[in-house]
């Protein structure tokens, strides 16, 4: 695990987690790409989020490489 990962949410991040989980519908699969417009970051730092929120169980993937999709967790 990156030193990064390791820091403490800032509370910037956590707004952004928060923009995240509420934009997303239950049962409906988004790309990262979707999401970027939501944050209005780039892709590398919409991922980033993104892997943190499968990391803490809030998301889940679809384990695609290319294209991967993802929802909220059951």
């Amino acid at each position: 695990m990156k030193k990064s990962d390791e820091k403490k949410a800032t509370k910037k991040r956590q707004e952004q987690y928060e923009k995240i989980l509420t934009f997303m519908q239950p049962d409906v699969w988004y790309k990262a790409s979707d999401l970027m417009n939501v944050l209005g970051v780039k892709e590398t730092r919409t991922k980033e989020l993104l892997r943190a929120l499968i990391a803490d169980e809030k998301l889940v993937d679809d384990g695609a490489t290319k294209g991967k999709r993802y929802k909220k967790a059951n």
